[in-house]
């Protein structure tokens, strides 16, 4: 037993050395395994626990041998089910249930200390909005939840089929919290019944409904970077009379958004390719602007914690500039009292407060109201939303 897995760890060093974060990591194993068909399921399963717990603080402790690092991230991030630190770390075993600070105080007593900026990359630049960044850190040591929305009128139906099929599950509004990767394909209508949308997305339809209540004609709503489409079905379920447009930079997008449309009874809408960073719409004028734009993904790395290890200032500062960008060439697209809505799933200052400030400075919008959601204390991601208004 002891020689599997002190393979599996041998295996989960390679595969970490040899990352470089251009691939997401899921893609990065998954070519790997392909081309190493040796593995059953059980190794790729423990193998990428391994890795993923290393991910999720293996920046923090830079001169530490990595397979200690490796095993000091999985006695953090995992119960050992496997009893992998029973035998290889076995003065941690009497450990494992207990609590965040006894095991962070256990490791640093063996020379592993950790702190949270140490985990959380370019820790000085979170969101002054962001509650308790302490918090926020520890909280990617822990998976995220999976959460579903449901479609209106169908909240008895997809309660009684989640009841039925005996899936864990938690229903609290129009949500459905699940454990991360539960499939329920086979119980639900994907797009139809619920959409897969985390908790934070749900709750920017506070700020969507709050802008469409104030319009009293059929509302033009533009979604600009529209990615897969989960606000512009939030807007059309909030309300149905939306003259809908939706756009992105690659045409595979907006390809993928009309058969996630169909599926979700959406056909009375426009769409087109345009890269906005680059050139402002050929024409349009719209009541909303929803500018989910492209940013650092900051509020979503517990479901990515390989950007843990491999983000830099020289991406974020990319970022920025991309956001700057996209704002200059959409203003021109929102109509005298009419709204934007920037949404970024980020915690970074220089993409949330940095860049309602840039808005407000470098446009005639105003400022109506910013937040921070913090999701994380939900198990959910976290997102920034700001509301701004234009001059009548």
């Amino acid at each position: 037993m002891n020689g599997r897995l002190y393979s599996h760890i041998n295996t989960a060093e390679v595969l970490i050395g040899h990352y470089d974060g251009d691939l997401p990591f899921h893609h990065y194993l998954r070519n790997f395994f392909r081309e190493h068909s040796k593995y059953g399921s059980r190794d790729r399963k423990q193998i990428s626990k391994l890795c993923y717990a290393y991910f999720r603080t293996g920046a923090a402790w830079l001169d530490k041998p990595v397979k200690e690092k490796i095993l000091g991230s999985y006695f953090l991030c995992h119960e050992d089910q496997d009893g992998m630190i029973d035998l290889l770390k076995p003065a941690w075993k009497d450990h494992l249930q207990h609590g965040l600070d006894d095991k962070l105080e256990l490791l640093r007593n063996h020379g592993l200390p950790l702190s949270p900026d140490k985990i959380f990359p370019l820790y000085e630049h979170l969101s002054d909005q962001l509650d308790y960044r302490d918090g926020f850190v520890f909280s990617h040591l822990i998976q995220p939840r999976l959460f579903l929305r449901i479609r209106p009128g169908k909240h008895e139906q997809v309660a009684n089929a989640l009841r039925s099929s005996g899936v864990p599950h938690n229903i609290f509004d129009d949500t459905v919290e699940l454990a991360n990767a539960t499939d329920i394909s086979h119980v639900l209508a994907i797009d139809k019944d619920v959409l897969v949308q985390d908790l934070s997305s749900q709750r920017t339809g506070s700020y969507i409904r709050g802008v469409l209540d104030l319009i009293n004609h059929k509302p033009g709503v533009w979604d600009c970077c529209a990615a897969s489409g989960g606000k512009s079905i939030l807007a059309h379920d909030i309300r149905k009379d939306i003259d809908l447009t939706v756009s992105d930079v690659r045409p595979s997008i907006i390809q993928n958004l009309k058969h996630r449309f169909e599926r979700a009874g959406i056909r009375d809408y426009k769409s087109f390719v345009s890269d906005l960073s680059v050139s402002p719409p050929a024409s349009g004028s719209f009541d909303l602007v929803i500018a989910d734009v492209p940013c650092s993904g900051s509020g979503t790395w517990g479901r990515t914690p390989e950007e843990l290890c491999h983000f830099s200032s020289d991406s974020l500062q990319r970022y920025r500039l991309i956001q700057e960008k996209i704002i200059r060439n959409i203003r021109r697209a929102i109509r005298p009292g009419g709204h934007l809505l920037y949404f970024t799933c980020s915690v970074y200052r220089e993409e949330n407060e940095g860049m309602a400030s840039f808005i407000t400075s470098n446009t005639d919008l105003v400022l109506n109201n910013m937040e921070i959601q913090s999701g994380w204390e939900s198990g959910a991601d976290n997102m920034f939303m700001a509301w701004f208004s234009a001059p009548v």
